[in-house]
């Protein structure tokens, strides 16, 4: 018997992780500020401040590396998320 055996194979194995049609960072965003807007009592808001911060973190992050994210992260956030080789983002200018 000669079966034809279908297989599915992934076309793009280096593809960033998905939540439903969003890349996850940008899902992250938009899940941070419904949270936030749970808590303090205004959903509507928050979501809608959610969606327009989702859609311009992801058009700003178009045409960029796929760790953008965490570019943004270390040259703006005071921290070094355990780093042992690369400066402290604070230390821009190095004499020597």
């Amino acid at each position: 018997m000669n079966e034809e055996r279908r297989y599915l194979v992934p076309q793009r194995l280096d593809d960033p992780p998905k939540f439903l049609w969003w890349d996850f960072d940008v899902a992250l965003i938009f899940m941070g500020t419904l949270v936030f807007g749970l808590a303090v009592g205004y959903i509507l808001s928050f979501v809608l401040l959610g969606a327009v911060l989702a859609s311009m973190y992801q058009k700003t992050k178009v045409g960029q590396h796929r760790a953008f994210g965490m570019h943004l992260m270390y040259w703006y956030l005071p921290v070094t998320f355990g780093f042992k080789r690369t400066p402290p983002s604070c230390i821009r200018e190095f004499i020597g």
